[in-house]
């Protein structure tokens, strides 16, 4: 694993793990790259062709890991196209469980020969649905009737109105630029003790910031009751 600023890979960082080559060190064949990162930000298309480049250079496949990706495509404002296939990206996993739909990811080959024995590994690694139909049906619903970006662009708009709120508040700082539906906060521990009496619940990670989902169905008078909730902690 690449050891990056901010959670996004770059283009040198491939470089330095893919540059080893002799036999006591793994020999790479693919890069993943999180769309949003781990930590709510979206690679921009100049990023992500800048990764496409250097994984040509070095004949390694570019996966894109979309589990969040409708997110990425509403904050960008970008085609699925020209975040994917036009930008270098060899694989898609397009995540359709955290945008609304009860079960269900897509696995999209742009490069098709990576596909060959697909089906056969879903099968061995007990991925293969008895039903698989009821799995993709759903996709049909939230593709065309353009439900997907939707969702995705509510949840972002959910984050940003949160950000936007108590990024000025004495003690509480951005963590990282909110891009998506992830909010980082840095937080006093006697703040965020306060929001978890008042029936909040969040991780803690990545430097022992506070993080905030806003998900595709989040209510906004909800958002705003957490705005004031996390107002009144700070004030004690």
């Amino acid at each position: 694993m690449a050891r990056t600023e901010g959670g996004k890979l770059t283009p040198d960082a491939i470089r330095a793990l893919a540059g080893r080559t002799d036999i006591h060190f793994p020999k790479p064949r693919v890069v993943t790259v999180t769309q949003p990162t781990e930590t709510g930000q979206v690679y921009t298309l100049d990023e992500l062709r800048a990764l496409s480049a250097t994984c040509r250079d070095l004949s390694l496949s570019l996966h894109m890991d979309g589990a969040r990706f409708a997110n990425a495509c509403a904050g960008l404002g970008c085609s699925p196209a020209d975040m994917t296939w036009r930008a270098g990206i060899d694989v898609l996993c397009f995540g359709g469980t955290k945008n609304g739909m009860h079960a269900g990811e897509a696995v999209v080959f742009f490069k098709t020969a990576l596909a060959e024995d697909f089906g056969y590994c879903c099968k061995q690694a007990g991925q293969l649905a008895s039903k698989m139909r009821f799995l993709a049906a759903p996709w049909v619903g939230m593709l065309e009737g353009g439900a997907w970006l939707r969702n995705a662009a509510h949840g972002n708009a959910c984050a940003r109105r949160f950000a936007e709120a108590v990024a000025d508040l004495p003690g509480v700082a951005l963590l990282f630029p909110a891009e998506a539906n992830a909010v980082f906060l840095a937080l006093p521990p006697a703040v965020m003790e306060a929001l978890r009496a008042r029936g909040w619940r969040f991780y803690t990670f990545i430097g022992g910031g506070a993080r905030f989902m806003f998900a595709w169905d989040a209510d906004p008078a909800r958002v705003d009751a957490l705005i004031a909730d996390l107002r009144a902690a700070v004030a004690g």
